[in-house]
């Protein structure tokens, strides 16, 4: 699943709470938005967070929040297996 497709599901979860929600998740549906602005959304969840009044609310925004930035750290380590792995096929074509 991608980073838009979990902006998506975090989304509509939080449409309940957030009223901004839904508007973000058509904007994320329809538009091919590039991976900085997906990051940009994922802090504006975050200040969303800390601007809440309600603790049930900020409860729920943190606990969703938690899930992207795990998301987010997952496709960083994922990055860098690629990375490790064309080099050992660049090393490997060299002394071919």
């Amino acid at each position: 699943m991608s980073k838009k497709d979990y902006l998506s599901r975090v989304l509509a979860q939080l449409e309940p709470v957030w009223d901004l929600a839904k508007w973000l998740k058509m904007l994320v549906a329809e538009w091919n938005l590039w991976d900085n602005v997906l990051d940009m959304l994922i802090n504006l969840v975050q200040w969303a967070i800390n601007s809440a009044k309600n603790e049930n609310e900020k409860a729920k925004l943190q606990k969703w929040l938690d899930f992207l930035q795990k998301m987010k750290q997952m496709e960083r380590e994922s990055r860098m297996q690629d990375e490790r792995d064309l080099a050992k096929l660049e090393h490997i074509l060299e002394n071919f």
